[in-house]
């Protein structure tokens, strides 16, 4: 179940638009010719967020289903 939701989150984090993250500052423009580029900042975070939940969620659920014993 958590690979699942790890890959669900894998997807998610690739379906938001990373068009403002990537330096397309041009409908970014204020009209006094300054930048806001807060939705570039908040997809970049939200995607990096989500792409380390779902590599945490699928990394445990590979420890439960692998049957190795740890050895030293």
């Amino acid at each position: 179940m958590k690979k699942m939701i790890g890959l669900a989150l894998w997807l998610v984090a690739l379906l938001i638009p990373f068009r403002y993250a990537i330096l397309d500052t041009t409908d970014l423009i204020q009209p006094d010719g300054t930048v806001q580029n807060m939705k570039g900042l908040l997809s970049f975070v939200a995607v990096i967020a989500l792409f380390f939940a779902g590599y945490a969620l699928v990394d445990s659920a590979k420890k439960q289903g692998s049957g190795e014993a740890h050895g030293h």
